[in-house]
């Protein structure tokens, strides 16, 4: 494979478990990589453009790998029965032994956080470090994250949360908008970032399938089969988790993980904290066994 320099990612693919899945390799030409970082993006419903574009800077010294996950952007769609946490982890695995990746340190970023633990737990001797941010191995019940919610925007914010939890479609509203989804970031992202986003494949249709899950997913146990050093990196605003999920988080993984709670931002990292979030990438990096 001929490196690029930063900036340029090289798409592969490779036939995984009966579905073609397709990702970005990045290394900056020339250079001796100090490891390979793989990071898992969220949604579900979205591709990994936002992750190539905040974390390139990682291809400086490792090399930066972001698979699209099945059913998501470039990979193939496969079936509804596949759009499961297993599949998505073990997805992850056989992208790694592809690549030959030697350890790698794995990134999940919110959704991608659900995956990543769960890969964890599926395949706890293949890689070297973990990071899960903007997630948690619990979630908040309905009415907790309606609470959350009230508690970082007022009565309205808990008003539409509540009534997208009873009407899901409602999350398509202007009042689902304006009161909850204004919560995710405390800062408006870069032109640059935006721009990525605008131009992102969705599949609207897997996070539908999916997004019924959330309140019900608790990934407490797969946290405690974590075996490598691991990190907790949450906002302290975020509005669909807590600090003190992302401190029992950190305390189910043995020996404890590192935990992060970053002031000031919410639940878009890449948006509100994205040098803290490469921070600890490189953190991770320089700890994995």
């Amino acid at each position: 494979m001929a490196w690029p320099v930063v900036g340029e990612p090289v798409w592969w693919e490779f036939a995984i478990r009966g579905v073609m899945l397709r990702g970005t390799v990045q290394r900056r030409a020339g250079m001796s990589a100090s490891g390979a970082v793989v990071a898992v993006h969220g949604g579900p419903g979205v591709d990994g453009a936002g992750l190539r574009h905040v974390l390139a800077p990682l291809a400086e010294d490792a090399e930066l790998v972001v698979p699209d996950q099945r059913g998501h952007g470039r990979s193939d769609l496969a079936t509804a029965a596949s759009w499961r946490l297993d599949d998505w982890a073990d997805d992850l695995a056989g992208v790694i032994g592809a690549l030959q990746l030697h350890r790698p340190v794995v990134v999940g970023v919110s959704f991608g956080g659900w995956v990543a633990l769960r890969y964890a737990a599926r395949h706890p001797g293949q890689l070297g470090g973990l990071v899960i941010a903007a997630s948690t191995a619990r979630l908040l019940s309905v009415e907790e994250g309606a609470e959350r919610m009230g508690s970082l925007g007022g009565p309205a914010s808990a008003a539409a949360r509540r009534a997208a939890y009873a009407e899901p479609d409602l999350e398509a509203s202007p009042a689902f908008e304006r009161h909850v989804l204004s919560l995710m970031a405390v800062r408006e992202p870069g032109p640059a970032l935006r721009a990525v986003r605008a131009a992102q494949v969705k599949t609207p249709q897997v996070n539908a399938h999916f997004t019924p899950q959330f309140s019900r997913l608790d990934l407490t146990d797969d946290a405690r089969q974590v075996r490598c050093p691991a990190t907790v990196v949450v906002g302290e605003l975020d509005p669909l988790t807590t600090p003190q999920l992302a401190a029992a988080t950190a305390d189910a993984c043995p020996g404890r993980a590192r935990l992060r709670l970053v002031p000031h931002a919410a639940h878009d990292l890449l948006t509100d904290a994205p040098d803290i979030l490469l921070e600890e990438i490189h953190w991770a990096l320089a700890a994995r066994d």
